[in-house]
């Protein structure tokens, strides 16, 4: 049976959360900071009008106002995000056991036993969707797919609030164009190698010869050409 993944991603957790929380900050370029009173703290979060200021998460708050002069900056509420976190979680395990969590916004869910009672896996994404929007105040981005990393892929695809399925039919046309520091598994040093030998996209990563990505990467180069190419 193939299987019916969905990787659900809270849209911008912490900035939305502090938003529902606070409805004056909706709307307006605002970003969550460690220590907002220190010009020196480093963005935690940023909603949708400040990235595209171009206010990037990890950079300090000074380098973020320089881009953004009108950004508002407030503290981050921990507590509220692992609340909205758990409650998140428990609507997913309305329709699956089977939820791994990735971080505080993200998770799995694997629903290939789920789709004979809810639907298929882009009807149970949808119903997920609108759910969290309606019931807990948050959107959500989710990918539907056959494995975990095209579902994570999937949901990095269209933001905010959507749905994007890649299945066994289109895969190839979504995912190989995309960089190749889009794939989990591939940060920043396993991109300056795999460019280095002129590889730049998922596309050439599954053309290039196994043998040459097992020799630069060890056993990681021979794994990240399973998942770029054999499905």
């Amino acid at each position: 049976m193939k299987r019916v993944i969905l990787h659900s991603d809270m849209n911008a957790c912490y900035a939305s959360i502090e938003a529902k929380l606070n409805p004056a900050l909706r709307g307006i370029p605002m970003a969550v900071a460690g220590n907002p009173a220190n010009r020196h703290g480093i963005i935690l979060a940023k909603s949708e009008k400040a990235k595209k200021m171009g206010v990037k998460t990890g950079e300090p708050i000074w380098q973020a106002m320089s881009k953004c002069p009108d950004l508002t900056v407030v503290p981050p509420h921990y507590e509220e995000y692992l609340r909205h976190s758990k409650m998140a979680r428990a609507l997913y395990y309305e329709y699956t056991n089977q939820v791994e969590p990735f971080g505080l916004d993200e998770c799995y869910l694997d629903v290939t036993g789920s789709v004979h009672l809810f639907g298929s896996g882009e009807e149970i994404a949808e119903e997920i969707r609108k759910r969290m929007k309606e019931e807990i105040g948050i959107s959500v981005s989710v990918g539907v797919s056959f494995c975990k990393i095209f579902a994570k892929l999937g949901s990095d695809m269209k933001k905010p609030d959507a749905i994007t399925t890649i299945d066994q039919d289109n895969w190839q046309d979504l995912v190989w164009p995309l960089a190749v520091e889009e794939m989990v598994g591939i940060g920043r040093a396993t991109k300056a190698k795999l460019n280095r030998i002129g590889i730049y996209t998922l596309g050439e990563l599954a053309k290039a010869p196994v043998s040459l990505l097992e020799n630069l990467l060890g056993v990681n180069g021979v794994y990240l050409w399973t998942v770029s190419y054999t499905h």
